[in-house]
């Protein structure tokens, strides 16, 4: 009984110590584990993982390899050692090969299958009696290295070391890495962003656009392109600082975006120029967008204790009416959105050549443009101006005129703007100035009175550098006296420029060419163009002078104070478009010196003109009627007030003509009538008191009987039928 319960002790007792060693062993990884988690949490420590199923082993490698910037994480069989590997990042493992359950081959196995693991350098840890098979199945499954027991210390803390190392290299080159990376997104969207508005910039409107438009094309579909200026910014900058102006343009920058669709794109390009880019969109989509922009600018801007009240002008052209690569599209776009500007303030304009009739006329003016001087359509009459009181001719004004073999002679008010916005202008500029110098040289030739020529000089011409060489050029090309030679600018074109205009004119002085400032008044009429300019003749606007016989409009008040103002000055006067006897009066009261207009003489063709001064010298100034009818009055006008294009008694009896000839009904020549004049579908449906569906439907008949695509072609053949019956 005695050894009975001597052998139940025993056992209980050993079965104690085994359950004591067994809690013990599992408290000790628990502690373990505990402590590393703290450490790990409060320190950016290297991480090595040991892999062991002996708690002795493992604790002679950490007694070995134990250093302050490691992080030792134990694991005690494999299957824990993988588990740890999906939480951690580590340098390295130290990973035995004899294991109960999963042995290290199949462990190292795994690792290297994860693509987050497959990188990490495995040390296999093996007795020194393993075979060359298994050493080479370690190699196999991904070991790094082998190290046998009993290990050399100073061999396995040394192996450690070199892989933390190149661990440690690793990292920093990946941290550097993405460090660069990071700063290369910063610098890349910096340089494709605005970085006041955090819109994209001009570099990156270019990259789309371009891009837009090859899509376009291959989808064969259409992009508008708007071009947005704000009224008057200059102003609030000027006023109230550019932090307010740039807080603003946040504002407006913000509320830009709002308005757009999904797929549009906005771009800041300038001061206060945004661009907007609008896929798939044709004609009248984009003129319900500009509708709903210029809408949006009528809510106010608040910001701080200011309340600011903006417009925009937009300019708006569409591929691939109006331009069928990125270049052509964007410089139609602004040449709509200075017409815009030119309307007034608040407004948008269409480029698109088949809106109406008069912008197709354009279109076509446009390409004809470019042959005039070489086909010799260009010729210049001159008109005289009379010096009072003596009525004598000092000097004349030379003006173009273009005559189209077609179309007949074309008013300058009309192709003027349209060379100025294709360039055209300094080439025709150029023409102007050396056929005056020709002819002055003719007329000096064969006696004839010798005076000084006016010529009219575009303010494009100004913000190039070369403007003088090239005057200067072409003076010294025809031995003329710089003196018989007057260049007139605009009020306008100093208003735009002034720095760069006030330096042209005083190099232009320096070579004693005469200057004048025409349409004074129309501008802002600064006096401190008279005081700052060196000009020596101010042309008071027609506008002006005009009105002198209406009392209610206070203009001869005006007009006696500029007169005596620029005397006073030094500088010479000349009133524009007399054309009563009662404005000359008026003007003589005043002591005006010198006036032009018709009461004295039209613009003369050169044969006509010569017989004029001679008269003059002769005192024998008659005014000619019969044989010198005025250039233009042949052109054909847009209404019965002598405006500029299509003269609307024609445009009824091309649009009668087409109706009768392709079968039209009444009411789509009433929608024919209304597309010629450029409105847009809605504006069409608001105008008749039909819907838009109703319109679309009427629309798409008329191109059918007409067997054209779209309304360019279909303004063409009334444009064509205008031509034939002015030539009939």
């Amino acid at each position: 009984m005695r050894i009975e319960f001597a052998n139940f002790y025993h056992y209980y007792k050993v079965l104690t110590i085994q359950i004591i060693l067994w809690y013990s062993i599992n408290l000790y990884r628990l502690f373990d584990y505990l402590f590393w988690m703290v450490k790990n949490m409060f320190n950016e420590k290297i991480n090595i993982l040991l892999v062991d199923d002996r708690p002795e082993n493992l604790l002679a490698l950490e007694a070995i390899i134990e250093r302050e910037e490691y992080n030792l994480i134990k694991a005690y069989s494999g299957e824990e050692a993988l588990r740890y590997l999906l939480k951690y990042e580590f340098a390295l493992i130290l990973l035995d090969v004899q294991m109960p359950g999963m042995d290290g081959f199949s462990t190292a196995k795994i690792i290297k299958t994860r693509e987050k693991t497959k990188n990490i350098p495995i040390l296999f840890v093996t007795a020194n009696h393993i075979d060359s098979k298994h050493i080479f199945m370690g190699y196999s499954v991904g070991a790094i290295d082998y190290i046998l027991k009993p290990f050399d210390p100073m061999i396995l803390k040394s192996k450690v070391e070199r892989f933390v190392e190149i661990y440690t290299l690793r990292h920093k080159l990946q941290m550097q890495s993405n460090d660069l990376e990071e700063k290369n997104k910063v610098i890349e969207y910096m340089a494709y962003h605005d970085g006041l508005t955090d819109l994209p910039n001009k570099r990156m409107f270019n990259d789309e656009l371009s891009r837009k438009v090859i899509k376009a094309k291959n989808s064969n579909e259409t992009l508008g392109l708007m071009y947005l200026d704000l009224d008057r910014f200059k102003n609030i900058n000027d006023s109230l600082g550019h932090l307010i102006g740039d807080k603003l343009l946040q504002l407006v920058a913000k509320r830009l975006s709002n308005e757009m669709r999904m797929d549009d794109f906005v771009a800041r390009v300038g001061g206060d120029e945004f661009i907007i880019l609008l896929p798939n969109s044709d004609r009248e989509v984009c003129l319900e967008i500009a509708a709903n922009i210029l809408n949006a600018f009528k809510q106010p801007f608040f910001m701080d204790s200011y309340e600011f009240h903006l417009t925009t002008c937009i300019g708006l052209a569409i591929f691939p009416f109006d331009g069928e690569d990125s270049t052509v599209l964007m410089k139609n776009a602004d040449a709509a959105l200075r017409r815009a500007k030119e309307q007034g303030k608040n407004n948008f304009f269409v480029y698109h050549s088949g809106m109406n009739i008069q912008t197709y006329r354009t279109f076509l003016m446009q390409q004809e443009l470019r042959n005039a001087i070489n086909l010799g359509q260009f010729s210049l009459v001159y008109q005289p101006k009379i010096q009072l009181p003596s009525e004598q001719v000092m000097s004349a004004e030379a003006l173009l005129r273009w005559n189209h073999p077609t179309w007949g002679p074309i008013s300058p008010d009309e192709f003027i703007p349209i060379a100025e916005e294709s360039d055209l202008i300094f080439e025709i500029d150029e023409w102007v100035l050396e056929n005056v110098c020709k002819q002055i040289n003719l007329w000096r030739n064969a006696g004839f009175p010798q005076m000084r020529i006016a010529i009219n000089y575009s303010a494009h011409h100004f913000l190039k550098r070369n403007v003088v060489n090239q005057i200067k050029k072409i003076l010294q090309q025809f031995e003329v006296n710089p003196n018989q030679i007057e260049i007139e600018i605009t009020e306008s074109a100093i208003l735009k420029n002034e720095d760069i205009v006030k330096q042209a004119i005083q190099q232009l002085k320096e070579l004693n060419l005469h200057i004048s400032l025409d349409d004074y008044g129309t501008g802002y009429s600064s006096i401190n163009y008279l005081r700052d300019f060196p000009l020596d003749t101010v042309k008071i606007d027609k506008s002006y002078i005009q009105e002198l016989t209406n009392p209610q409009k206070n203009s001869h008040i005006i007009v006696e104070s500029m007169i005596s103002l620029l005397k006073k000055l030094n500088i010479h006067v000349v009133a524009e478009g007399v054309e009563t006897e009662a404005q000359l009066s008026i003007l003589k009261d005043f002591q005006c010196e010198e006036v032009q207009g018709y009461i004295y003489s039209r613009p003369l063709a050169l044969v006509e003109f010569e017989q004029y001064i001679r008269n003059v010298k002769k005192r024998e100034i008659t005014e000619i009627t019969s044989s010198t009818k005025h250039i233009t009055e042949n052109v054909i006008n847009l209404n019965s007030k002598d405006e500029i294009g299509i003269n609307r008694e024609l445009l009824s009896d091309a649009i009668s003509e087409i109706k009768k000839e392709y079968s039209l009904s009444t009411r789509e020549v009433d929608v024919f009538s209304l597309i010629v004049d450029g409105l847009s579908n809605k504006e069409i449906s608001e105008k008749l008191f039909i819907s838009e569906h109703t319109v679309k439907n009427h629309i798409t008949n008329i191109l059918s009987k007409l067997q054209v695509s779209d309304r360019m072609q279909a303004i063409a053949l009334v444009y064509e039928a205008c031509i034939n019956k002015s030539n009939a």
